[in-house]
Parts: C-alpha cells; sequence; structure tokens
C-alpha cells in the first residue's frame, strides 16, 4: 500500500528509538480473546469467527488469512491475508479501519513489513535487508542466509502515519521482533538466538 503524501512527509522525522530493557524474567500469561479466533490457518479454509461460532472474514482465494492478533482493548483485530498485506478491523463494525504499509519507501531491496501490535494505537514493524553475500549461492542458501541489518518502524493507527524508529547502538544486530508483552518488545538475535528485551521511547524535541 502506497502511503499518502501527508504520511510520507511525517517520515522525515524520527521521533522514537528503540533502546534496551531488561527482559522480564516471567511475562503474563497470554490472554486470548474471547471475542474472536482464526480457525484453520493458513489454508484456503482459514477464516475468523466470532464467540458464537459465525464466520467474519473469510479467506479470498489465493488470499489465504496468515495471522490474526487482537488488540489489548479488543477494539479492533489485525489480519494478515496471503500476500495482500494487513488490515486493522474494527471489533464492533467489521470494517477496515486502516491498511497499513507493506514495504519501506527505502532501500529498494528491504524486505515487507512484518506486523505486531504494541498498543491500542499502534503497530510495530520490521523490515530486513538481505545479505549481500551471496554469490555462487543456491536460492535455498540465500534464503537461510542473516539479513544484514533491520529496519524498525512505528505505525499510527488514528492517524495513518508511519515512522521510522531508530535503533540503539548497544543493539547486537539484525534482530527479529519475537512479540510484545505490556509494551515491552522482545527480540531474538538471527545468529546467536540470545533474546532480549527493548522499549521505545519518544525522543526529547530538537
Amino acid at each position: 500500500m502506497a502511503l499518502s503524501s501527508e504520511a510520507r512527509s511525517k517520515q522525515l522525522a524520527v521521533p522514537y528509538t528503540l533502546q534496551p530493557e531488561k527482559l522480564r524474567e516471567t511475562s503474563r500469561p497470554v490472554q486470548k480473546s474471547k471475542l474472536f479466533r482464526l480457525l484453520a490457518t493458513g489454508s484456503a479454509q482459514a477464516r475468523i469467527v466470532n464467540v458464537d461460532g459465525e464466520v467474519v472474514r473469510s479467506s479470498a482465494p489465493r488470499a489465504s488469512i496468515q495471522t490474526l492478533q487482537i488488540s489489548p482493548d479488543e477494539g479492533w483485530f489485525l489480519v494478515e491475508v496471503g500476500n495482500s498485506g494487513y488490515s486493522v478491523v474494527s471489533a464492533g463494525s467489521l470494517v477496515d479501519m486502516a491498511r497499513p504499509p507493506t514495504h519501506p519507501e527505502a532501500p529498494e531491496d528491504a524486505t515487507d513489513f512484518e506486523w505486531k501490535i504494541l498498543d491500542n494505537n499502534h503497530l510495530i514493524g520490521q523490515a530486513d535487508l538481505p545479505s549481500l553475500d551471496n554469490e555462487g549461492l543456491t536460492a535455498a542458501e540465500v534464503e537461510s542466509l542473516p539479513p544484514r541489518d533491520t529496519l524498525i518502524y512505528l505505525y499510527t493507527i488514528s492517524s495513518n502515519t508511519m515512522t521510522p524508529i531508530q535503533v540503539d547502538d548497544t543493539f547486537s544486530r539484525p534482530f527479529h521482533i519475537t512479540g510484545v508483552t505490556d509494551g515491552q518488545v522482545e527480540l531474538l538475535h538471527y545468529v546467536t538466538s540470545e533474546i532480549f528485551g527493548a522499549k521505545i521511547v519518544p525522543l526529547p524535541a530538537q
């Protein structure tokens, strides 16, 4: 999805940074939503059902529903559909509220975004920069190489804006966002498999 000119203009500022935070030893158990469930994940029969078992969203041909995430307040849910990207859907009206961007505007070789819910108004997105050291390798071998770097973005649902997030230099990169628990972002290093915590912090006004 292409960003509007307004959204693009708001990408110029970088008002947030991803900083290390001590990983919590125990995380609050994940509370499953009582409102919606995803059945037959990733198949042609994938569908989202409500508490009464009624289908509220079905997969389209060649565009199966891959993931379902519920906002903390259960006011909306985030759906990933095949190659079509993500949709933010109102839990009340079941109408799409927003469609976060699918790809960074630059660099050109960046991968598509993988979005996760950060809080009731924000998503945190990750795109990777593929390894350049792939001469003479097969496609499978290239696919298995760790990326050369990780790009992090914040998407604000209410304003339909996307903002790049600076990553603190103390982080060992590249890493993968594995989840968000009570605002803490959990990261996994691609090579060492080390798990560490992080938080998004607003930068002071210039």
